[in-house]
């Protein structure tokens, strides 16, 4: 393909994503903590870095995926990853953070007189749509710098969307996630006092997919995970409940007026104290149930 990709953060979305990368042909090269994961993009085909700086220094692109603001705060920081850096390089970030944060990161890089580009690239579509290279791509740069790495995001996603300058793509991503957190409470709401009414679960589907009350979550989510009690990790909880935060200190920060948003993040931080952290966001429907009165 021509682009060397350094590729940081092999945790459950970005490894799969990386892998991606490898089988289309990509020269992918990491250097992670997570030995395990690294060995795997090795024998796909992929290579290792001594460093992450060494990275920055040999690569045309840098893709970051990470848990959150500190994380890539740090990683772009004054001693991070760009000390170094190849002039012209490209870096991507595709972590679910605050749009403020990508602006201020951006304004850092142009602050470095390096030439070097910077992308705020979040994705939707979990661990499966990772895994199958079926990700929703959101795109926040210039137009040119969305057609010219239109090939990377098409190794990791399905559709490609352009949403605006540096910023607009992780704002977006965060209202997504609020809605969907929302949603789900909702609906885990709304099935725990159906089943209390003796309502057939696939009765209840097949009237709601047919109204007013329809969503995504109703209509994929609720059927695969809460009419299952099957809350694998696909999207931990504790992401969740980080998106949601990262929406309410947004609203505060522009004077926002958000009262229900602030009950839905008090709800999945309950189920958090509970041991739900680490489960898939559904598992708010289990909570939810077990504290059914009977």
């Amino acid at each position: 393909m021509g682009k060397k990709i350094g590729f940081i953060g092999l945790g459950n979305m970005g490894l799969p994503m990386a892998l991606n990368l490898c089988r289309k042909g990509f020269e992918v090269v990491v250097c992670s903590s997570k030995r395990e994961s690294q060995q795997k993009i090795i024998e796909a085909g992929g290579g290792s870095a001594v460093s992450l700086q060494a990275m920055a220094e040999t690569c045309d692109v840098i893709i970051t995926i990470v848990p959150a603001d500190q994380e890539i705060l740090s990683l772009y920081g004054p001693d991070g990853i760009l000390l170094n850096a190849r002039p012209g390089l490209t870096c991507i970030d595709m972590t679910s953070a605050k749009g403020t944060t990508k602006i201020s990161i951006a304004q850092y890089i142009e602050q470095t007189e390096k030439h070097l580009q910077f992308i705020d690239a979040p994705v939707s579509g979990g661990t499966a749509g990772a895994k199958a290279g079926t990700l929703t791509i959101m795109v926040g740069g210039t137009e040119e710098q969305y057609r010219e790495n239109m090939d990377i995001f098409r190794a990791m996603g399905k559709t490609i969307l352009y949403t605006g300058p540096v910023g607009s793509a992780s704002n977006i991503k965060m209202l997504n996630q609020m809605l969907n957190a929302a949603n789900t409470a909702i609906a885990a709401e709304v099935l725990c006092i159906s089943k209390k009414l003796g309502i057939d679960d696939r009765v209840l589907s097949q009237v709601i997919s047919q109204s007013s009350g329809s969503s995504f979550v109703f209509e994929k989510n609720v059927p695969r995970y809460m009419m299952t009690d099957d809350h694998t990790p696909g999207f931990r909880l504790r992401l969740m409940k980080k998106d949601v935060g990262l929406f309410l200190d947004t609203s505060k920060e522009i004077g926002g007026f958000t009262p229900v948003s602030g009950l839905v993040y008090e709800l999945y931080q309950a189920v958090s104290n509970h041991g739900g952290q680490d489960k898939n966001y559904t598992y708010i429907y289990q909570w939810l149930k077990e504290n059914q009165k009977n």
